[in-house]
Formats: C-alpha cells, sequence, structure tokens
C-alpha cells in the first residue's frame, strides 16, 4: 500500500449467541461514551427502501465472495457491513460518495434515505428483539461507537449523522501514544458483544500511531427453534458434496411441522422459523443443477422473492448439524462491486474530519456460525481499514447435498446473515 497521511478504521459487527452477556448490548447504539446521544425517530415510510437495499447490497457481497471460493463454504454478514459502510458514508463526498451510494443501493434522496431507513430498521429490530429471553423470542441488540484519535477534530454533520442514525458517539483514546491500549480496549468491547466469539478482530499491528477514527458496530442474536430438533433422533446420514463424494455427517431429524415453503426454477425452499415466528432460517436446495447454478441467479429481486414468497405447509425436516468459522478480506471485493476510489489516494472523506486525505485500506470481515438442535449461534466481525494515502402430506426436505441459507427477520424481509455448506464437517478454511 502506499504511504498515506492519516487513518480511519470503522468496524462493524454482527453476532448472535445463545447465552447472555450480562448488561450487553441494551440498544442500538449503545456506546462507550459515558452518555449516549439522542436517535432521530424511526421513519416507517423509509422501511421497504432501506430493506431493499440492505437485500441488494447482501446479494451482490455473498455472490463476489461466493464466487472466490469454489466448493468451499460460506458465511458473512452483509447488514453488519453495510451499516459500517453507510456510517463511513455519511463523510465522504464527490465520486466516492457516489460510488459507495450505488454499492449500497442507497435509495434517493441521497444519502439522508438511506441514514434515515437503516435508522427506522434497526430501532424496528430493536424494539421486537431486544427484550426477548433467547428462548421463547429472539434476542437481537445492536450497539455503535466512534472511536476517536484523542486531538481529532470531527466535523459537525459526520458527527450528528453517526450520532442521530447510528447511534455513534466519540469516544477518544490514545491511537498516537498507547496503539496497542487502544486496540486492546476496543477488542474487549468487540468480544463483550459477540459473546467472545470474535476475541480478537483487530490483530496486533493493525493499530497504529497514525490511527485517526474508528467505527464500530456490533449485533448479538440468540434464537432457539420454534420448532427444536430432537437430540435423541439425530443420527449420522450420507451428505454428498457438488463433486461427487460423500460425506457422513450427523443430520437433525425435525417434526412435522408447519413452515414455509416454496418452489423455484432449479430450486426449493424451507423457511425454518424460530421461536416468536418473526424470525427464520431460509434454508435452499438445488433440485437440477448444483448450487453454483442458483447463486448464479442470487441478486436482490431473487433475494427479494425468496424472503417474501414463502406459504406454510406441514414440513417433514432433515437438517445437518453444522459449525464454520470464515475470515475474509473484502475490500478487493468492494471495490469490484463500483467503489474502487475510496481505495485510492483520491479517496474523499473530507466530511469526516478537518484531518487531511483518508482513505480505505482494506476492510476485514469474520463470520461464526453453529446450528444445532436447539437454535443457532452466530457471530461477525468487520473492519473498515482507512489507511492515509501513502411431512406425508407435505413435502419432505431432506438436506443432503449443498445448500445456501439466510438468517432474516420476516417482517421486513431484511437479510442478516446469509451463507451456503458445501461440507458440513467442515469447519474453517483450509
Amino acid at each position: 500500500m502506499v504511504s498515506r497521511r492519516s487513518v480511519l478504521r470503522t468496524v462493524p459487527l454482527a453476532a448472535a449467541a445463545l447465552t447472555t452477556v450480562p448488561g450487553h448490548p441494551r440498544w442500538l447504539g449503545e456506546s462507550s461514551a459515558s452518555t449516549d446521544p439522542v436517535r432521530v425517530p424511526p421513519d416507517p415510510a423509509t422501511v421497504e427502501a432501506a430493506a431493499t437495499a440492505v437485500r441488494g447490497f447482501t446479494a451482490d457481497l455473498y455472490r463476489t465472495l461466493a464466487s472466490t471460493r469454489a466448493g468451499e463454504n460460506v458465511v458473512c454478514a452483509p447488514y453488519s457491513v453495510g451499516l459500517a459502510l453507510a456510517m463511513t458514508r455519511a463523510g465522504a463526498g464527490s465520486t466516492t460518495a457516489d460510488e459507495m451510494d450505488a454499492v449500497l443501493h442507497a435509495p434517493y434522496p441521497r444519502p439522508g434515505a438511506l441514514d434515515s431507513g437503516l435508522n427506522t430498521v434497526d430501532q424496528m429490530l430493536a424494539g421486537r428483539y431486544r427484550d426477548g429471553d433467547g428462548t421463547r423470542q429472539p434476542r437481537l441488540t445492536t450497539a455503535n461507537a466512534l472511536w476517536t484519535r484523542s486531538d481529532l477534530s470531527l466535523r459537525p454533520g459526520f458527527r450528528d449523522i453517526v450520532a442521530g442514525h447510528y447511534g455513534a458517539a466519540p469516544h477518544p483514546v490514545d491511537f498516537r501514544n498507547a496503539p496497542e491500549a487502544a486496540r486492546q480496549e476496543i477488542n474487549t468491547w468487540v468480544s463483550d458483544r459477540t459473546n467472545a466469539k470474535i476475541p480478537e478482530l483487530l490483530l496486533s499491528g493493525t493499530v497504529s500511531p497514525d490511527t485517526s477514527l474508528i467505527l464500530t458496530n456490533a449485533i448479538y442474536l440468540m434464537a432457539a427453534w420454534k420448532y427444536p430438533f430432537t437430540a435423541t433422533a439425530t443420527a449420522v446420514g450420507p451428505f454428498t458434496r457438488d463433486d461427487g463424494s460423500v460425506v457422513d455427517v450427523p443430520v437433525m431429524r425435525g417434526p412435522f411441522d408447519r413452515m414455509g415453503y416454496l418452489e423455484g426454477d432449479g430450486w426449493r425452499a424451507v423457511d425454518v422459523p424460530y421461536a416468536g415466528g418473526e424470525l427464520a432460517m431460509a434454508i435452499v436446495l438445488p433440485t437440477r443443477d448444483d448450487l453454483a447454478a442458483v447463486e448464479a441467479d442470487l441478486d436482490v429481486t431473487w433475494l427479494s422473492a425468496l424472503l417474501t414468497g414463502f406459504r406454510l405447509v406441514d414440513v417433514q425436516l432433515r437438517l445437518p448439524r453444522w459449525t464454520f468459522r470464515l475470515p475474509a478480506e473484502l475490500g478487493a471485493a468492494l471495490g469490484g462491486l463500483g467503489m474502487p476510489t475510496a481505495f485510492t489516494s483520491q479517496a474523499d472523506l473530507t466530511g469526516m474530519s478537518t484531518d487531511p486525505a483518508l482513505c480505505i485500506d482494506d476492510v476485514v470481515h469474520e463470520t461464526f456460525i453453529a446450528v444445532d438442535e436447539k437454535g443457532t449461534e452466530a457471530a461477525a466481525a468487520s473492519a473498515v481499514i482507512v489507511r492515509p494515502p501513502s411431512i406425508p402430506q407435505g413435502p419432505q426436505f431432506f438436506v443432503n447435498r449443498p445448500f445456501l441459507y439466510v438468517i432474516h427477520d420476516q417482517l421486513t424481509g431484511v437479510p442478516l446473515f446469509l451463507g451456503r455448506v458445501h461440507d458440513p464437517l467442515v469447519t474453517g478454511p483450509a
């Protein structure tokens, strides 16, 4: 990378867990600052446009990430990445802003509609899920914080947007004289809000004396199935990978209960509900070709049709148990999707601060998911690093070959986690 003059790192996180971290988090925008910022009231009229934007970005980012990992498991949390990029976009201008708007599928009028819509979606999700116990009702909470170099001067407009729409208050840290202490403080914040599933998001050396600002976003979810699988019914069964090889995996056997079912061109899907009936995992299984053929069609239209098209039927479900973790660098993917300028010396992030020349160096993302008889545990963390230039009556749904899955909110159609399972026995990248 070329030498640059100042550093901004924004860190979005998404997390899901089946145990509670006492006291964390309590609300979207929970910050490490002593006083939480006052949020802009939600505007329900902006929800559909924001949900469509999230689906569009989710489809694009997943398809790009999956295309580089043929024959491998994939998981990511584009909702989290999108929130962090949207906060970064609040400080962008000129070509940089235009490209970021396009990649984020930002609705018009830009940029205000995106900020307002994401603020409303997150407050709606928090209102329905933040007080859940994770058993009878999913618990979904989010938090944002703005970590700034002690002497950094933020532009009032940027400060107001990230505080009012994203709930992130400035938290001064001594990047210049104590970068390692700052890194550990941020990692502790991240670990606390991901149930320790992402214990060290920022590796040694990633925070340096010239770091200017880090934006953090965390999502925490714990969700039990509406119809839990019976653990004693789980048995080893065959799973055929796309290359034709067969592996024996633990297969959970579900009850004959009503859940969403949908058929499309070359695929069919079930929508497995979590407790409370408003959050679900859509599972897509190819019926003709391999999973890559389905993924090739995955765009905002396809994803929207999937998440809004289910009809309730009685389904006999068999689903493998799996655990997987994937770290990924997303800078190249995002540049390829249409925002290359943000990663160059021509980047315009002058809306953030009076400090000159901020540009994104890379976007690092890591996601963890575990699915068992009780429910789902998942965690994801992302860092946008900006450096200075320099049933018998119903269908049987036996998931015995590679499949796609989407954890999503059923009311808004907002996808939270998206992935594929090529081999349920693989727990991480080779």
